[in-house]
């Protein structure tokens, strides 16, 4: 016969501890003698080591009878009837009232941390109403050398969009007469370049690219004159004609008209025509008057802008400054055509005397200024893109070279393309670049800007216009750092993590570099 198996102790859940005394009443309730008590077991705890919720039952036989068995005994919790008295008394009230009110006041306390840092945190200055014109640069593109006509236009405006324009300045579309110049038909389109029908689906495709067109209405390019003369411009007939073709290309969807040589008209009539342009908004798009001049005096430019009456004012102010001008003095008399507050659209050349033809040494800087040192409207003519060459006068644009490039040709067409392409979308991203102010900062042997909005990333230009390199450029300012992390440049790469020292630049002939660094309060 086998030995009784000891008992062994086992976990009860809280209902069955539950029901353990109600099951002791009901065995002792029958009216009977209570059953005798059993033996004392040797090994149990003496009498009164019992705890609630604890209970010995004989190991069941299905286990095997072979596990060990437990020498201690296991807390099974308190019942439900327990638990409510513990919870209610006094301590523990206490406790619970102290905890519920540490969380407030903590939760009181982060509250009026976050207050006060939203309180004593810099204010973001607010963006500033803007055009189109004023989001991205222009190109200047007269139809027949740039896309033969307006179909063939369409069909490169992807090109133009990559370059981060927002405007397409076409012209001239109306037939050309060189041999009557007063009887110019300017509100009509050259059969040549296709039908109106062919100008509206470029209209349309345009738009898809988030470029709008602007129509260039300049009556002649040949001469010094754009108008023949100043008899041109005060010919009452000759002016309702302009007027005319100016009401018709907007009413049929241009965003602009451009009109060359406003030094030639008087400033009333051109605040009349720009009046005219900008009432003519029909479809929730602004229209402007984009004048442009050939003045070179910095005296004469300067009266212009305080005279002129046009929304934009396209001029060669960089080519205004000639190689007299002392590198100190470049940057504060650049900025200071800006002091009138006319908005201001920069350009190098024009599609008749290329950036390329200029100066072939100093093409990357003048580009370095346009995209990054001067506040205003950048504008590049078909081809600066691509150091087209100037003659003949209206070269046809490579397209063949241009589609051909490969990413890593270190040819100069190749290195020009890159250049504008990452220039462009620096500005577009940049509100340093695109809305923030540009301040001279002082300089022997150098021209430098630096641009800053708000709390954005600054930036920091510097050009050297000279032939000769220079070793060893110190610039001292309160608001520069004295290693900006981050440099570029479009005549030498730079590695990523290379840090310059603005106390010892060097510079090679004719380079510009572009600095960043972030907004210190």
């Amino acid at each position: 016969m086998e030995a009784e198996c000891p008992p062994r102790e086992v976990e009860l859940s809280a209902l069955e501890a539950e029901k353990q005394p109600m099951a002791a009443a009901e065995a002792g309730g029958g009216g009977g003698e209570p059953p005798n008590p059993p033996g004392p077991d040797p090994g149990a705890p003496p009498a009164g080591g019992e705890k609630n919720g604890l209970v010995k039952l004989p190991q069941d036989e299905e286990s095997g009878g072979g596990g060990e068995i437990s020498g201690g005994c296991k807390f099974t919790g308190l019942g439900k009837e327990e638990l409510l008295r513990a919870a209610g008394a006094p301590p523990w009230r206490k406790a619970r009232t102290l905890l519920l009110l540490l969380f407030w006041l903590g939760w009181l306390g982060m509250l009026g941390a976050a207050a006060a840092i939203v309180a004593r945190a810099p204010r973001c200055q607010p963006l500033p109403p803007r055009a189109w014109w004023q989001l991205g640069g222009l190109y200047r593109a007269p139809p027949r050398p740039f896309a033969g006509d307006l179909k063939g236009v369409a069909a490169r405006l992807e090109h133009v969009a990559g370059l981060q324009m927002r405007g397409l300045v076409l012209g001239p579309l109306h037939p050309e007469n060189a041999g009557d110049p007063q009887n110019l038909r300017l509100d009509e389109l050259d059969p040549a370049l296709g039908s109106l029908q062919d100008f509206t689906d470029l209209l349309q495709a345009a738009k898809k690219k988030g470029l709008q067109v602007i129509v260039d209405l300049t009556p002649t390019r040949a001469g010094n004159s754009s108008w023949l003369g100043r008899g041109g411009g005060r010919d009452p007939a000759f002016r309702q004609k302009v007027q005319r073709a100016l009401s018709a290309w907007l009413e049929r969807g241009a965003a602009g008209v451009f009109l060359d040589g406003i030094e030639e008209l008087e400033p009333s009539l051109v605040a009349e025509w720009r009046n005219l342009t900008e009432q003519n908004t029909t479809d929730g798009v602004s229209r402007v008057l984009v004048g442009g001049t050939r003045l070179r005096d910095p005296r004469e430019l300067q009266a212009l802008l305080n005279a002129s009456g046009a929304g934009l004012v396209l001029g060669p102010f960089l080519q205004a400054l000639g190689p007299d001008v002392p590198p100190a003095a470049l940057a504060p008399q650049l900025l200071g055509f800006l002091r009138p507050h006319t908005a201001l659209a920069w350009s190098v050349g024009s599609p008749w005397q290329h950036l390329e033809g200029l100066s072939p040494p100093r093409a990357p800087q003048r580009l370095l200024l346009l995209w990054a040192a001067l506040p205003g409207t950048p504008v590049l003519s078909y081809g600066d893109e691509a150091a087209l060459a100037e003659p003949p006068e209206l070269p046809p644009m490579p397209w063949e070279l241009i589609e051909g490039l490969q990413k890593g040709d270190d040819s100069v067409q190749a290195r020009r393309l890159e250049l504008c392409r990452r220039l462009g979308a620096l500005w577009a991203r940049e509100r340093s670049l695109s809305l923030g102010e540009a301040v001279a900062i002082p300089a022997q042997e150098a021209a430098v800007f630096l641009r800053s909005w708000d709390q954005s990333e600054r930036f920091l230009v510097v050009i050297n216009p000279s032939e000769e390199p220079i070793p060893r450029l110190a610039l001292r300012d309160p608001r520069l750092p004295a290693r900006p992390p981050c440099a570029s440049a479009p005549h030498r790469p730079f590695p990523e993590d290379l840090e310059l020292d603005l106390g010892a630049l060097e510079l090679r002939p004719y380079e510009g570099l572009l600095l960043s660094f972030p907004y210190a309060p």
